[in-house]
């Protein structure tokens, strides 16, 4: 898979990069101490390969949904966010720095859009079905509530 980006950003000269899993793993950890610092918030967003190629079904579908992901990035993409591949290349990360939820939003209509143009209807299926962003700092209220809540039980 990770061939196949390389070739789509190379065939179309997208000027995105990809970090490799180690990389994007310490920018990971290093975003969580700058929000933390900052009193700031961010999404993270995993794309599964093995899932979303499951929904996609084939080949054919797969191809165009890596090809509307890039193509929506390069035209949309924020100078500070931050793509990279999960561990063991099993997918991609997302980070959209300084966002919260409405940043994702704004992308999936963005990913729905390039979709639509191409007649790639199942763009939104793949998104609903296998993406779930995380908002950071309020995944870990989140958590704290639901641990404080067990804690009074």
């Amino acid at each position: 898979m990770k061939e196949q980006l390389f070739n789509l950003i190379k065939k179309h000269q997208y000027n995105i990069s990809i970090y490799t899993e180690d990389i994007f793993e310490r920018r990971c950890q290093e975003e969580i101490i700058r929000s933390d610092e900052d009193k700031s918030s961010f999404v993270y967003i995993e794309f599964d390969f093995e899932s979303i190629n499951i929904t996609l079904a084939n080949e054919s579908n797969s191809h165009q949904f890596w090809s509307i992901f890039l193509e929506t990035l390069s035209q949309n993409k924020r100078g500070n966010d931050v793509l990279g591949f999960l561990e063991h290349e099993s997918g991609i990360g997302l980070l959209l720095l300084d966002s919260k939820l409405d940043g994702w939003t704004r992308l999936v209509g963005r990913f729905i859009r390039t979709a639509s143009k191409h007649n790639f209807e199942i763009m939104n299926l793949v998104l609903e079905k296998n993406v779930k962003p995380i908002v950071y700092p309020s995944c870990i209220q989140d958590i704290q509530a639901q641990q404080a809540a067990k804690q009074e039980q």
